[in-house]
């Protein structure tokens, strides 16, 4: 009998470590994997390798700055498109064979893009690879939706997503020097066909869930869910904080030379800021939503925009950029695990975290264009007040689908007490 009351008087000191690590650990290890392979190591992987591929285009094509910006913003666009097309239909959808299909076809599309030097033949089959990796995008995030804790599992996923970015950062900045543009649609085929390990343990479909009180009130076809407020407003909210995104990281570099920075110690700057950015995801994983959805997207926003304009009006202070710099990672990625888990717990379906992924899409494409042109025409400094713009706008974007989550959490409080 003694040791029986001893074993309870100390279960109270073991089980809040056991609720931390439960609370820290994702409820299936299988969706977190297929779906960071599938939405960020095909979808996105564009993105992560962005610097590089700009700079191999304009010295192995002997293109402009701005031809090699077309050239990619064409693919991001069909990356935008494919994962718009199939959003609707990810309530019904074969998830898991559109993500194989959506892979197979951007590694075929590398692999050509490896052997090719003519442009316009390689802007055609950059699209090609672009409509793969919009499936595999749209099918990645719309798994996120089947989480009992869609923000936890999307704060998982981009932990893999760093070290993703960590890899790329480090290995294709040596496979451009060794090999130029040819080898980094290589390097971007195998990591591809490493992601092919993890996507089949993607969930085929669905799981039958009740759906959303806005999307219970939008009759109709199924993809009328998409043409609620909240769902307009999310897809919005999503491509206007991605413009802000590329709007400075594309010009990163070149900030980065102006302060006085070498190429060798631009690099380095970029790798370490990776590896400091696993603490964003991680601190999103963790947290959840401990203290709801409101607050830490509110605050993620304002994070993002000030990490920014930091490096953005860094161009003649070296310890402002440095600042900006550092923190690029680690705000950007706790932002996106929280957006992500927004759009996910708007429908349980997976239609408008599909389609708001393809909004990031158009809001990488239109980003270095915007930021481009606000340059050329006030410096720098112009393009920081077009980047508090857009920051502004992700606020107010953001303040009617988090309002529809709340009424949502009210009705289900109210139910549950009667």
């Amino acid at each position: 009998m003694a040791r029986f009351f001893a074993l309870r008087a100390c279960q109270p000191g073991i089980t809040p470590m056991k609720k931390t690590i439960r609370n820290f650990l994702p409820e299936s290890w299988s969706l977190v994997f297929s779906a960071a392979a599938s939405a960020y190591g095909v979808g996105l992987l564009g993105l992560w390798a962005l610097p590089f591929l700009i700079s191999a285009i304009i010295n192995d094509l002997k293109l402009n700055e701005a031809q090699a910006g077309i050239l990619m913003s064409a693919e991001f666009v069909f990356t935008m498109l494919a994962s718009l097309l199939v959003a609707p239909y990810m309530g019904r959808a074969p998830r898991r064979t559109l993500a194989i299909v959506g892979t197979l076809l951007a590694i075929g599309a590398n692999l050509v893009s490896a052997n090719m030097t003519e442009l316009y033949s390689l802007a055609a089959v950059r699209c090609v690879a672009g409509v793969g990796a919009g499936l595999a995008l749209a099918c990645g995030n719309a798994s996120v939706s089947s989480a009992k804790q869609p923000d936890r599992i999307a704060g998982h996923m981009n932990v893999l997503s760093v070290l993703l970015m960590i890899v790329v950062m480090l290995g294709y900045a040596k496979v451009m020097a060794l090999y130029g543009l040819s080898g980094l649609y290589y390097a971007m085929a195998a990591t591809m066909a490493v992601m092919l390990l993890a996507i089949p343990a993607m969930q085929q479909r669905a799981p039958v869930a009740e759906a959303a009180p806005h999307a219970r009130n939008a009759k109709g076809g199924a993809g009328n869910v998409l043409l609620s407020l909240p769902a307009i407003c999310m897809m919005l909210a999503m491509f206007v904080f991605q413009a802000r995104d590329t709007m400075g990281w594309a010009f990163v570099e070149r900030i980065g030379t102006m302060v006085g920075y070498s190429g060798d110690e631009l690099g380095a700057l970029l790798s370490f800021q990776s590896f400091v950015g696993l603490i964003g995801p991680l601190l999103a994983a963790m947290v959840g939503k401990r203290f709801g959805l409101s607050t830490p997207v509110i605050l993620a926003i304002l994070l993002t925009g000030a990490t920014s304009l930091a490096y953005v009006l860094g161009e003649h202070s070296k310890s402002l950029y440095t600042m900006g710099v550092m923190t690029i990672c680690v705000t950007y990625f706790y932002a996106l695990s929280y957006l992500t888990g927004l759009a996910a717990a708007l429908d349980r379906e997976g239609r408008v975290v599909a389609a708001a992924s393809s909004f990031l899409s158009l809001g990488l494409a239109v980003g270095p264009a915007i930021s481009g042109g606000l340059i050329s025409l006030g410096g720098f400094t112009l393009a920081a007040w077009g980047i508090g713009v857009t920051v502004l706008l992700t606020l107010l974007l953001v303040m009617i689908p988090l309002a529809s989550i709340r009424r949502e959490e009210s009705g289900l409080t109210l139910a549950a007490a009667t």
